[in-house]
């Protein structure tokens, strides 16, 4: 099964750097079968680490990593069709990069779920997250790219999935709230993982706040506030000698 799972993920992996390539030279046909079969695989690869892990598989970064081609391709088909925005590129790279990084963690196939885990809050408050933080990883190309090209296309682009993004990272803070009470008896308790989330959460409000403010104001907000996702999702879980009651996520 874990090889499976391994070249599962190989194949999602190049399946999403097809996709980019095809978005990039304007290849609209490929670019959507590449999309349509990545999803498709990281379906089966979500079935397969449930079987392994024999528990929900949003234990470990592994996991959650692998879970992210399953929101892009959604919010990619949305984005598109809804907004009349075509990010399928930014899309891809992102699922990419999720993948390579999914690569890159241990199996840590015998991972349960730990009595705090074992809520119902579970479910909707990674998958939230994990929404949020796929979206803002787009804005975040949006908003490098908009640097390149010298116009102001990419930076609405950016605006419109940020704007996406942030009822879910709304919803992942306030369900977050709500479980720890359940398992802690405490809404909040100033743990490191916490206080990220919540610096993120606060840098967007800003930037929403500022949506009259220059252009050069706006890109750098973007860029901070995913700098923070970046902080919240990695630096905190991986950094060693860091003490969180969100360790079980290592």
């Amino acid at each position: 099964m874990t090889v499976f799972i391994i070249l599962l993920t190989l194949f999602i992996l190049l399946l999403s750097v097809v996709c980019w390539l095809a978005s990039v030279f304007r290849r609209s046909q490929a670019a959507r079968t590449a999309e349509v079969a990545a999803f498709g695989s990281a379906v089966a690869l979500f079935i397969a680490n449930w079987c392994l892990a024999e528990s929900l598989p949003f234990g470990n970064m592994r996991h959650v990593l692998c879970f992210f081609p399953l929101v892009l391709a959604p919010a990619s088909l949305y984005m598109r069709h809804c907004r009349g925005v075509e990010l399928t590129a930014s899309f891809a790279a992102v699922g990419a990069f999720a993948m390579l990084g999914a690569l890159c963690m241990p199996m840590q196939a015998a991972w349960r779920q730990m009595p705090a885990l074992q809520s119902p809050w579970f479910a909707p408050h990674v998958t939230s997250y994990v929404v949020a933080y796929g979206l803002l990883a787009v804005s975040a190309a949006q908003a490098l790219l908009s640097f390149r090209k010298g116009s102001c296309d990419s930076l609405r682009a950016a605006d419109e999935v940020a704007r996406l993004a942030f009822p879910f990272l709304t919803f992942g803070l306030w369900s977050g709230a709500l479980w720890a009470d359940a398992a802690w008896a405490r809404y909040w308790a100033w743990d490191i993982k916490e206080v990220w989330a919540l610096i993120t959460w606060c840098v967007y409000l800003i930037y929403f706040h500022l949506c009259g403010a220059s252009v050069t104001v706006r890109r750098v907000l973007i860029l901070v506030g995913f700098a923070a996702v970046l902080i919240t999702f990695f630096v905190v879980n991986l950094l060693p000698n860091i003490v969180s009651v969100h360790s079980y996520a290592q």
